[in-house]
């Protein structure tokens, strides 16, 4: 991402009014496909398969293609009183709306998890601005459908939250309203720039994002009906041609029955009681004296629990000193283990190309490749003895014809997982016992930093789920065999280490990275989105250095001070004054507020207060009698805000319960928040630089479709979890 951000150097700036504007067809279609930056864990090392062959990746993982399709099943229309559309259209005008369909097809998709949870995304788009006014999602989590939809009432500024965020999967980034297509550089009402670099048939858009923060950077292309790519630190798409989908239709594998198409869904329903975050963003007067203090639901209050240290392979080799079938491949390993992470971490640290790195991948590769043959050896055996009856259950205890016998209810959570799916065939042919294998392979690093654990799976686990606090039985040859409520906290932990979610800010990882990642403005919008808001959890990674500590919030407390100084809001902002307050200013009146209100409506706001005799009707005459009056300055008045944030903590053992109230933490931030004159937050600055949360992530489903290729355990199914103990939130 780095070279397309640095190509988009500004070359020049001109005034003309050449804005870029997207046209869409009734029944017109077109393609997206996206790829997804994988959960920021304990370290950038991607997992391998039990292959073998495979070359680590020592920087980011990313997910594999997932295409869209976007449908125009609305256009032209002007929403009648009464329908719930009519609220996002100016009253007494014309004004239209388009709505784009997003879906999943499955003759272009081959990832399981996606097609079970089939999206269906609806954007409501305000055509003469192309501004999303709204925003729906219907998606089957746990089986069941489930709807989620955001809206945007203030359509009149350049910049939009919606249409610069992504609170979907589907790609929703569209660049500020006046972006030109020419060479230009466009400062935006709230103070964030726009640059923009024309080329041969296209241009390139550089802006922020509206909600957390982080550059966002677009190609728009003549006659194009969405930017040909767009480039995010956690996602990437591209506009697909006619014929890369029919190529890619080609070469996926047929499929015997399509499922039906996606039905239409009631979005105008959703959209009645979406949350407005033209509102939700702002900090009114209530917050300003009283402050706020707000509280997850109760039912997605988040549960404590352990973070499976990487170092202990507890999962696999079991906790509170129990033995286990998978302690006997332990002596053997753990040298090859204790190599490659040594080798690990110096590869990180080095320039990928050169001989000494070339040196070290070779042999962490061999390493690699002898630990997976033992690892196949194994646990092959392991299934091989069971399936010859050398191995056999017999009443409570595992038994093998050598002599040696483990407890059921002893092993680990792992051990029972894999001997119960051997019994049950969940797999589809698989060995079961590969499993363990393949954790101890990715995520068992006997010398890894000590903070090096699950902890993202289980702040996901803890959101999504209810805390399994009964141990329950599953019936292995005909044996009840408990599973204790510490191995399903186990279990749920590692099943939701990659679950879909949203991502903020950007991880840091050495002194090259800008520590102040996370700014106050994108912090304090998450905190009032997320915990004030919607009442959902989310979840920081609290330091702000390169060690990773995931912990969900279960609320917050905040007080507001304004510092602003004397009369330094008393300017009326140009691009941001109603029509009724520019009305108000001298040699201005009706006519000339409905004429500047149109123009920067048209052409994007003013970039200084002189352009204003761009407007017809103006002159420098009454330029002179508005200098001292107006302004275009975002920042207009300042706040100190102190934030105390309540964490559920993953500082317990395994064995934990939670009593009334989770076990968790404060961390208390303060900072200082610059706003315009109607309180949208534009900026801030950290009381501490290096302390404040580094990123945060909104966990919101974990597929149960058994599949290859994620970055949690392959062989560790979600769904038979599930058969098992009932996690589902109530």
């Amino acid at each position: 991402m780095t070279s397309i951000l640095f190509s988009l150097a500004l070359t020049g700036c001109n005034q003309d009014k050449d804005v870029i504007q997207l046209d869409w067809e009734l029944g017109e279609s077109f393609h997206l496909a996206a790829t997804y930056k994988h959960v920021n864990v304990k370290a950038t090392t991607s997992a391998v398969s039990l292959d073998g062959d495979e070359t680590p990746n020592f920087t980011e993982s990313w997910s594999d293609e997932v295409v869209w399709t976007y449908q125009v099943v609305e256009a032209g229309f002007t929403p009648e009183s009464g329908d719930s559309l009519r609220g996002f259209v100016q009253d007494d005008t014309d004004e239209t709306l388009t709505v784009i369909k997003a879906t999943i097809d499955a003759d272009l998709n081959l990832d399981e998890e996606v097609l079970e949870a089939d999206p269906v995304v609806y954007m409501v788009f305000r055509e003469d601005r192309d501004r999303l006014a709204g925003l729906v999602t219907f998606v089957n989590v746990d089986g069941e459908r489930q709807e989620i939809a955001y809206s945007a009432s203030d359509l009149s500024r350049s910049y939009n939250v919606l249409s610069q965020s992504m609170l979907t999967l589907a790609p929703t980034f569209l660049a500020p309203y006046g972006t030109r297509w020419s060479d230009t550089s466009l400062t935006l009402e709230n103070g964030s720039l726009v640059d923009s670099v024309s080329g041969d048939g296209y241009t390139d858009v550089l802006f922020e994002g509206e909600l957390g923060g982080g550059l966002i950077a677009t190609r728009y292309e003549d006659g194009m009906p969405w930017p040909s790519w767009t480039v995010t630190d956690h996602v990437e798409a591209k506009l697909l041609t006619e014929d890369d989908v029919s190529r890619r239709r080609q070469a996926l594998p047929a499929v015997a029955a399509l499922p039906e198409a996606p039905a239409d869904f009631d979005y105008r329903g959703a959209l009645a009681t979406s949350t407005d975050l033209s509102t939700a963003l702002v900090l009114d007067d209530a917050t300003i004296a009283e402050g706020w203090t707000s509280y997850v639901y109760d039912e997605y209050k988040p549960w404590a629990g352990s973070w499976w240290p990487q170092s202990k392979g507890d999962l696999v080799f079991g906790y509170d000193g129990r033995a286990t079938l998978s302690d006997r491949i332990k002596s053997d390993i753990d040298p090859i283990k204790t190599e490659m992470d040594e080798l690990q971490k110096a590869l990180r640290d080095m320039e990928q190309g050169s001989s000494d790195y070339d040196a070290k991948l070779a042999t962490y590769k061999e390493n690699q490749q002898e630990l997976v043959e033992k690892l196949l050896d194994f646990y092959d055996g392991i299934q091989a003895d069971l399936d010859g009856g050398t191995l056999r259950i017999e009443g409570t205890n595992l038994t093998h014809d050598d002599g040696w016998s483990y407890a059921l209810a002893e092993l680990s959570p792992m051990d029972k997982m894999a001997l119960y799916e051997h019994f049950s065939g969940n797999l589809q042919g698989n060995n079961p016992w590969y499993m363990p294998a393949w954790e101890l392979l990715n995520h068992y690093s006997p010398a890894g930093g000590s903070w090096w654990g699950h902890c993202n799976g289980w702040a996901a686990a803890a959101i999504l789920t209810d805390e399994p606090r009964e141990d329950a039985g599953a019936s292995i040859d005909g044996e009840t065999v408990g599973f204790t409520h510490a191995d399903l906290k186990g279990l749920t932990t590692e099943s939701h280490y990659s679950t879909y979610s949203h991502f903020y800010g950007e991880r840091y990882n050495d002194e090259d990275d800008d520590i102040k990642d996370l700014s106050p403005k994108a912090f304090h919008q998450l905190i009032s989105f997320y915990l004030k808001e919607q009442r959902i959890p989310l979840v920081f990674d609290t330091t702000a250095g390169d060690a990773v500590w995931n912990y969900p919030v279960e609320g917050a407390q905040v007080s507001v001070e304004e510092t602003t100084p004397a009369n330094a809001a008393s300017l009326v902002n140009l691009n941001t004054a109603t029509a009724e307050e520019l009305d108000e200013l001298p040699g201005i009146g009706e006519t000339l507020s409905a004429r500047i209100v149109e123009h920067r409506e048209t052409y994007g706001p003013f970039q200084a207060v002189e352009d204003i005799t761009e407007v017809r009707g103006i002159g420098n005459g009454t330029l002179e009698d508005l200098q001292d009056l107006v302004t275009v300055d975002a920042f207009q008045r300042t706040y100190y805000v102190v934030a105390s944030v309540y964490f559920v903590t993953d500082g317990v053992d395994e064995t934990h319960l939670d009593g009334a109230e989770p076990e968790g933490f404060t961390e208390t931030w303060g900072y200082t928040l610059e706003a315009d004159a109607d309180g949208t937050v534009v900026g801030g600055t950290w009381d501490q630089e290096d302390d404040h949360p580094d990123f945060a992530w909104v966990p919101y489903n974990n597929p149960v479709t058994w599949g290859q290729g994620s970055s949690e355990n392959p062989f560790l199914s979600y769904g038979s979890l599930l058969e098992i103990v009932d996690l589902t939130r109530e």
